[in-house]
């Protein structure tokens, strides 16, 4: 990490002083504590547990949000505060994959920024180029369905067990 690098922790959450080790690493699976130096990813986690649903990934060092469902990224973000929190110390973070930093141990955090409106916040990247957005009406209705039509096979995935209600609300009506 560069000594002007910033790394985040986005949440709905607001009046943090820690954040857990309690999320799962995708390295070997233990409990730990993220965080990332992209805010744009760190904008995207400001969700809920029940609105799980990430589409977002890398492509050649850009993030790339992609629409499942018709208005997805409004539907998630929009008129919704999120935080962004940064540590005290990275003394117990390691970097893991790319943007992400991971500790095993509860790290003590500082507020950085409130967000008002989570999607404005998105979109202003968007402008800025640091994020490309997939809006669900420009993406290949066969793609569109065989993402609709996963969840739906899915379903019952203990994987999707906190945010069940959620994908049964946006993707029953485009399931065959």
């Amino acid at each position: 990490m560069t000594k002007n690098e910033i790394l985040y922790h986005g949440s709905i959450i607001n009046g943090l002083h820690t954040i857990l080790a309690n999320a799962r690493s995708h390295v070997d699976g233990s409990n730990v504590a993220y965080f990332t130096t992209d805010r744009v990813y760190a904008l995207v986690c400001c969700r809920s547990r029940e609105e799980n649903f990430v589409t977002l990934g890398l492509k050649d060092g850009v993030p790339h949000y992609y629409e499942r469902f018709p208005d997805q990224l409004k539907v998630m973000y929009e008129g919704k505060e999120g935080f962004l929190y940064r540590p005290v110390s990275v003394q117990d973070l390691r970097n893991t994959r790319g943007h992400t930093w991971e500790s095993r141990v509860d790290v003590p955090v500082i507020l950085q920024e409130h967000i008002q409106n989570v999607y404005d916040e998105i979109c202003k990247e968007e402008a800025e180029g640091r994020i490309t957005i997939h809006r669900y009406s420009e993406i290949d209705p066969k793609e569109q369905k065989l993402h609709a039509n996963y969840i739906r096979d899915h379903i019952d995935d203990p994987a999707f067990a906190e945010y069940r209600e959620f994908l049964i609300r946006h993707f029953s009506m485009l399931w065959d």
